[in-house]
């Protein structure tokens, strides 16, 4: 999501940035090579140690004769030359010896640092964040707030690059083909023209890896991966990286803001970030025809400290926005702003799409906010599993209204690509859904974290529907790209995880800034947005959003950011502005573990908002 045009300056320049031959290139059949795991040289630069080359040639100082001694050629003096010169070969020749077993020191250093013990060592700070920066600015958040705070765990909660970003200042160069193009629902001069260009794409994570600031912090977690030849390194091989590294996209490093399933070649973009995350080139996320989701492990086979982290992917299988979303907006768009940058796009949304009736969902307006809302409806078998997101049944199969105005199955042609699809406007999809659901359930770990690169808590009130300030008047009640656009979607989740067992807590990004959020058992204040969802302990939401000055802005309290409804336990306005990133800490110590959630200062690493609970506080009644 894109909320820089309010306020907000893009320092971008034009830089001639001497990208590091650090990425194969992309085989659009057969997947793409890991990123810059080609041999680095014998020794990790960060050792200094530097291996002599010895040379086989005729120095010209003279012979020896293994039977005879030396032979005389002159003088007493050039004997005594001889002999010197070879008492300095032996000398070069036994330090290169030393200097050799020096560098297969180096070479193994970090297996003698973080031996086996060590690199299962129980995790018990796992920090988080996502944003990092438009423009190729430093990002010294990550040498100054987090590596000081000793993180066991980093996860990405998306946006690592801004794969769609032009690469020049648009505001100065207007006329770059970065940043004059064709408007359709794709591309949007100036900021969204590189939308869904692989090479492109493929440029811009070279550059946040080439990153001085993040090549310190790869070092700190995986050090000595370089040495090895594999940079990024593989971030969940502890062999490699002690400190994991692991995570999900959002819209930008999907190489497109607020995208959803519609995106071109959207297999060889998750390429690119799986490969920057250092993801094995044999992991299931790969495999073409499926999101990146999945369930990591932290702490395994230590019963009762265990740690599960399922990742989302809301982009992959991700509807576009329901129809009533955007419809009053797009329609004042079209008919009284002929200039507007989104024309094309609302153009599209009503009345583009494969079958020229509207790129936009609408099955939530026929199903959940038509059918559903008809009184004699509720008596019917799919009531529950069209209307009530707290069932278990709702969703599982595609479902649509025919032409008499009855709910029925789709089948055959009416099956979008031949797929099971939800019979609601969907984030996740409906396989996806359904693992969720299973995985979530069987969890035994008693935390269980879940990475959601979309707001799921979001804001509620009114709001602008444009954030440049372009002109229209309508407001919108959902940012365009959070789940409280979605909201079937939003509640079924919500749904899903008040009854899964042991402690959730969401973690997001993606608003760039930061404050932390909790629904609470019986509140009813959250009754008109969230239909009474059951809960049985509080249900925390922390987001990290805004690693440096160019996404975490000084934003002011206004009415876009500001809480009414009581789910920031500090205020309205408790949120974290400038640079900060995410922070869980569990003392598995104490009998009753409390799990700190918090907010740390991108520049310091100190606490900026903290909120806890303890394990016993999820028990399940």
């Amino acid at each position: 999501m894109d909320r820089r045009r309010q306020g907000a300056v893009d320092q971008m320049e034009l830089l001639g940035v001497e990208m590091s031959a650090s990425v194969s290139s992309v085989d659009r059949d057969r997947g793409r090579q890991p990123l810059d795991r080609r041999k680095q040289g014998v020794l990790d630069p960060e050792s200094n140690v530097q291996l002599l080359s010895g040379e086989s040639s005729d120095s010209g100082i003279g012979h020896f004769d293994p039977v005879h001694g030396p032979r005389r050629r002159g003088s007493r003096h050039k004997v005594g030359w001889r002999l010197a010169c070879l008492m300095l070969l032996g000398f070069i020749s036994v330090t290169s010896t030393i200097l050799s077993i020096v560098s297969i020191i180096t070479l193994e250093r970090d297996r003698v640092l973080y031996p086996p013990a060590v690199r299962e060592r129980m995790v018990s700070k796992i920090a988080f964040g996502s944003c990092t920066a438009y423009d190729y600015s430093p990002q010294p958040v990550w040498v100054h707030g987090v590596i000081p705070s000793e993180p066991d765990a980093w996860i990405w909660l998306g946006d690592m690059a801004y794969m769609d970003e032009p690469r020049v200042n648009c505001a100065a160069l207007p006329s770059h083909p970065h940043c004059n193009c064709t408007s359709d629902w794709l591309h949007q001069a100036p900021y969204s023209c590189m939308a869904g260009d692989v090479d492109h794409a493929l440029s811009r994570m070279q550059a946040q890896l080439s990153n001085p600031d993040y090549a310190q912090f790869l070092a700190y977690m995986c050090p000595g991966h370089r040495a090895k030849g594999l940079h990024p390194p593989t971030g969940t091989d502890p062999t490699i990286c002690p400190r994991p590294i692991f995570g999900t996209y959002d819209d930008h490093d999907y190489s497109w803001d607020n995208g959803n399933k519609r995106l071109p070649r959207k297999d060889d973009v998750k390429q690119i970030f799986l490969d920057a995350i250092g993801e094995s080139s044999t992991s299931p996320r790969r495999n073409r025809g499926r999101g990146i989701e999945w369930k990591y492990t932290l702490n395994k086979g230590h019963p009762n400290k265990e740690v599960d982290v399922f990742l989302l992917d809301e982009r992959y299988n991700r509807d576009t926005l329901p129809c009533h979303i955007r419809r009053t907006y797009c329609e004042q768009v079209l008919s009284s702003y002929p200039h507007h940058p989104r024309r094309a796009w609302c153009n599209d949304f009503l009345h583009g799409g494969e079958l020229g009736k509207g790129s936009c969902c609408i099955k939530d307006d026929h199903i959940y906010y038509g059918w559903c809302m008809q009184e004699s409806n509720k008596k019917k078998s799919l009531y529950k599993e069209a209307c009530d997101p707290r069932s278990h049944q709702f969703g599982t199969r595609s479902l649509i209204v025919d032409s008499k105005g009855n709910l029925v199955e789709a089948t055959g042609s009416e099956l979008l690509d031949g797929r099971d699809e939800s019979s609601f406007c969907d984030v996740l999809g409906r396989e996806q859904r359904l693992w969720l659901e299973e995985s979530i359930t069987k969890s035994t770990a008693p935390l269980k974290l879940v990475v959601s690169s979309s707001v799921l808590l979001g804001d509620l009130q009114p709001q602008m529907c444009d954030w440049n300030n372009e002109g229209t008047s309508s407001t919108c009640m959902c940012s365009g790209d959070d789940w409280e656009c979605y909201k079937p979607a939003q509640l079924q989740l919500l749904h899903l995880l008040s009854t899964a067992p042991g402690c959730v807590v969401v973690l997001t990004g993606d608003y760039h800034y930061s404050d932390i959020r909790v629904l609470k058992p019986k509140q009813q204040v959250y009754s008109k947005y969230y239909e009474d969802v059951q809960l049985s302990y509080p249900l925390f939401q922390v987001m990290a959003s805004g690693l440096t000055t160019s996404t975490g802005a000084n934003f002011s309290c206004d009415d876009s950011r500001r809480d009414t409804t009581g789910m920031r336990e500090g205020g309205p306005c408790s949120f974290v502005r400038g640079p900060s990133f995410g922070m869980i800490e569990v003392n598995w110590k104490e009998a009753d573990p409390v799990i700190r959630l918090q907010v740390r200062d991108g520049k310091t690493g100190l606490v900026r908002l903290e909120s806890n609970l303890t394990m016993s506080s999820c028990s399940q009644a």
